[in-house]
């Protein structure tokens, strides 16, 4: 269901210009503090108890840094963008729901499904007997063994068939799928894998792929503005590619005739669509029946991924990034709202818990390759203004909230941590962090969800100019300070 711009919604996104112009201590609209994270044209959907509203804000820059910025383009709510490796989930859920009408079987080998012909494709005669035994469960896992990570996309024609795809043979530019480790021993991400699983589809259903997911997700659920088609030169409402802030990709956009794996154009409150389909069915049913959304959100060998979407079995979370080149970066997730999938309870019979808010989420697509920052703090500024739990738990920095107090309770962590390396004191009225003889930098609140400890909730804070975040929190009943950096986190403990 998507909802017009109301008072409520207004309010809230209000809240958030607020918050994204405030990481400037100068004035400056939104669109320029977006142009310095990278990104000149960013649109959200938030997914607010079954209710979708959205924004989109930005501008086209120029193909060079000398010519004129073009204004004339305008963006909307069915502003079109490529979802990247989003495409992957939606095809999940077509291939679930062909599963689920019997159709597919998750647990068959793919020689059920593919000629010998077209094995050889991805196969050499010693590994052709462990492909014959690939599952789509094991492709839309990501352990199915195959190489490939990801497709960089054709500027222009000409354009490769499948099997010049599979077999990295001109004119495709990715190379070859092949098999590189056992079947269903470990998580090796392969857009490679989902390649396959097009050519699956398009053979057993005799039907162009973007034929196939119209009818099975699409069309069903009211996407409109989605597609897995290439966009005809007809379609002028679509964001371009942009290589920084302020210097838009020629040309604006690739061909991705990897469909499965990264071809979908689609708008954030398409995308919700979906992520609100998901939540129904896992509640009763909706585009699938509930025992198969089921299986499709239950974690894979605790690698953190499911079956086309990434989720944790400790978590209520599932989603899916991804990036296209030479310039689209997105995300899209929701709370499963219904229960922790995989646990059991002391008796190990399955257990049922209550996890997160019902029927929420967020989607988040920018047209920059330097999106990534700007992505992840809107998904992070959106639970933190919402009081919903994380919407994603890798150590990724969320904005400053320059509004905001810190937390009286940081003053019991100043002191020296991490060997006398780290110093955190009070200055003034402010907390700061000193590194070894360096200047000491004020921390800010941060705006994210707190984690929550046994002994209470964290207390987080940015390093104010500095790609950091500080979370105070505990460990074994002790205090500790998490330094998030560089994508990685570093524990201190007192000195």
């Amino acid at each position: 269901m998507t909802s017009s711009m109301g008072t409520i919604n207004l309010e809230f996104f209000d809240r958030l210009d607020d918050l994204i112009k405030s990481q400037s201590e100068d004035v400056k609209s939104i669109e320029q503090v977006a142009i310095e994270l990278g990104t000149p044209i960013v649109s959200i959907g938030v997914l607010d108890s079954g209710e979708t509203t959205t924004k989109i804000f930005g501008t086209a820059q120029a193909y060079s840094n000398s010519e004129p910025t073009e204004t004339h383009k305008t963006f909307d709510k069915d502003t079109l963008f490529q979802a990247c490796s989003i495409s992957k989930p939606i095809t999940a859920l077509a291939v679930i729901k062909l599963c689920q009408e019997g159709t597919l079987d998750l647990d068959t080998s793919i020689s059920h499904y593919l000629s010998t012909e077209q094995l050889s494709w991805i196969s050499t005669p010693k590994t052709l007997p462990l492909v014959s035994k690939i599952t789509l469960r094991l492709l839309l896992s990501h352990t199915a063994g195959l190489s490939c990570h990801g497709f960089p996309g054709y500027a222009k024609a000409p354009l490769p068939t499948q099997e010049q795809i599979l077999r990295g043979d001109s004119p495709a530019n990715n190379e070859p799928v092949t098999l590189s480790l056992f079947p269903g021993q470990t998580f090796s991400y392969s857009g490679g894998g989902f390649q396959v699983v097009q050519l699956i589809l398009e053979t057993k259903l005799q039907k162009p792929f973007h034929e196939i997911l119209q009818d099975l997700v699409l069309g069903p659920l009211g996407m409109k503005r989605s597609t897995y088609a290439f966009i005809p030169s007809t379609e002028k409402n679509y964001a371009p590619a942009h290589l920084t802030g302020g210097f838009k990709a020629d040309p604006e956009f690739h061909l991705m005739p990897e469909s499965a794996a990264a071809g979908l154009w689609t708008t954030p409150e398409d995308l919700l669509k979906v992520v609100l389909a998901v939540q129904r069915s896992l509640e009763s049913s909706d585009i699938l029946e509930a025992e198969w959304a089921k299986k499709m959100l239950t974690e894979v060998e605790d690698n953190g991924m499911a079956l086309g979407w990434m989720t944790k079995k400790a978590t209520p979370v599932f989603g899916h990034g991804g990036d296209n080149y030479p310039g689209y970066v997105c995300y899209v997730s929701g709370f499963t709202g219904v229960e922790d999938f995989g646990m059991k309870d002391g008796n190990g019979k399955n257990k049922t818990v209550m996890m997160g808010p019902k029927y929420c989420g967020v989607a988040v697509m920018t047209s920059s390759a330097l999106g990534e920052p700007i992505r992840w703090r809107i998904v992070h500024a959106v639970a933190y203004l919402k009081g919903w739990p994380v919407l994603y738990t890798e150590p990724v920095l969320p904005f400053m909230d320059r509004k905001a107090s810190v937390d009286e309770r940081a003053r019991e962590w100043c002191g020296i941590w991490g060997k006398g390396k780290w110093n955190l004191a009070v200055d003034g009225e402010r907390l700061s962090l000193k590194c070894g003889s360096f200047s000491a930098v004020p921390l800010v609140p941060a705006a994210i969800s707190p984690f929550v400890y046994e002994e209470g909730k964290s207390v987080d804070l940015v390093a104010d100019g500095l790609e950091m975040m500080v979370r105070l929190g505990w460990k074994d009943g002790k205090r500790i300070v998490d330094l998030w950096q560089d994508n990685g986190v570093e524990t201190l403990e007192m000195a």
